[in-house]
């Protein structure tokens, strides 16, 4: 396997923006939020509101309803209300540069090999080429520049690896990775997109 900063320097051996990644990480989690997180409030919580004892005389504090946030089985005070907006945004050419600068960071576990591709849709051939990238446990990215039948028959049954295309290739699976793996059309095909560069 050749290093992919040997490959190309333009592409994996940039300039590494840590701010950067950081922010398009908190971003594209942020995204990924529901907000269907709910709880009641006080006016919203199905009990009396009666006085529940008499104003003097109990040596207790002057309490009207038990649905105050103070009482047990009360409501919740400044909780989540279900139409909470999480969405953040970067611009495009900010995305660019933090994807160039997580490849930078992973720089040398990235690497470029075609092996990868020669497979014949059975997931053992698959584990038997990347024997040596799945020790340990660890998580593999491969990078095509085009999906076909045999390749995601052979790779969509190993847990450990996630096949893309360099086309929707993002932040989070390149930071997520133990070892990325980029065909030789995959990394061109990259560069074409992040770059500029022909394939």
């Amino acid at each position: 396997m050749q290093k992919a900063a040997e490959f190309n320097k333009n592409l994996f051996a940039g300039e590494v923006k840590q701010e950067l990644v950081s922010q398009a990480v908190r971003v594209f989690l942020s995204n990924q939020r529901q907000a269907t997180a709910k709880t009641k409030t006080r006016s919203e919580i199905n009990r009396t509101k009666k006085k529940w004892f008499k104003q003097k005389g109990t040596g207790n504090a002057r309490h009207g309803a038990q649905t105050p946030n103070i009482f047990v089985g009360g409501g919740v005070a400044h909780g989540p209300t279900g139409t909470q907006n999480y969405n953040l945004k970067l611009s495009a050419k900010m995305k660019k540069q933090a994807l160039l600068s997580a490849l930078a960071l992973q720089a040398d576990h990235i690497f470029v090999d075609d092996a990868f591709t020669k497979v014949d849709g059975k997931t053992k051939t698959a584990a038997k080429i990347l024997a040596e990238s799945l020790k340990n446990d660890a998580r593999v990215l491969l990078v095509v520049d085009q999906k076909n039948a045999d390749l995601m028959r052979s790779y969509n049954n190993l847990s450990q690896v996630y096949l893309i295309t360099a086309r929707y290739l993002s932040l989070l699976p390149v930071v997520n990775a133990d070892q990325i793996i980029f065909s030789t059309a995959g990394a061109q095909a990259l560069a074409a997109r992040l770059l500029g560069e022909e394939k």
